[in-house]
């Protein structure tokens, strides 16, 4: 299942990307902000979005790290298993081999379009729940846009991003 899904990927090893996000809070002053990223992917080493515009209240917040949506990345990160099917997507548990902030995650591989939503929780008791959406970009298939819905404690958000201006490092000869 995971190579049907990202068979076109093989020759993939770098991209960069931008990404736009649009943040509102579900509750009063029901706030909406706008975030903006940098993202970085090495195949078998880091996907992550480094933020380089966000509130001040966010301050704390570097990275969003993508790693759970390529399964290219779980062998070095995460003891995975398939759980089971649902709607066309097959199901896999994730959790970290070395023990960090991620409690469990279940992903949603799709044989044709990739991962198509993710479930997360962490130890802090942050939940977030992520559909994402994919396309061919250069023969490639890569996320374009997320929506998510993230309950942290007395603080829950929706977020919606998209990705952009992709640049793809040329694969070795």
């Amino acid at each position: 299942m995971i190579a049907a899904a990202y068979d076109r990927n093989d020759a993939l090893e770098s991209y960069t990307f931008h990404m736009d996000i649009g943040m509102a809070m579900r509750h009063f002053p029901w706030l909406h902000f706008k975030m903006e990223g940098l993202g970085d992917y090495r195949r078998g080493d880091h996907y992550i979005v480094h933020l380089i515009k966000k509130p001040s209240f966010a301050s704390k917040m570097q990275d969003i790290d993508l790693s759970v949506i390529d399964p290219s990345m779980w062998p070095n990160r995460y003891r995975y298993h398939e759980t089971g099917q649902q709607d066309g997507d097959t199901l896999f548990a994730l959790e970290e081999i070395k023990p960090g902030s991620l409690k469990a995650a279940t992903v949603a591989l799709n044989p044709v379009s990739g991962a198509h939503w993710v479930d997360i929780t962490y130890a802090d008791g942050m939940h977030i729940h992520m559909i994402l959406s994919s396309d061919d970009i250069e023969g490639y298939l890569l996320p374009v846009t997320l929506t998510a819905d993230v309950d942290y404690p007395n603080m829950p958000l929706s977020a919606d991003a998209t990705f952009n201006d992709y640049s793809i490092a040329a694969p070795p000869q």
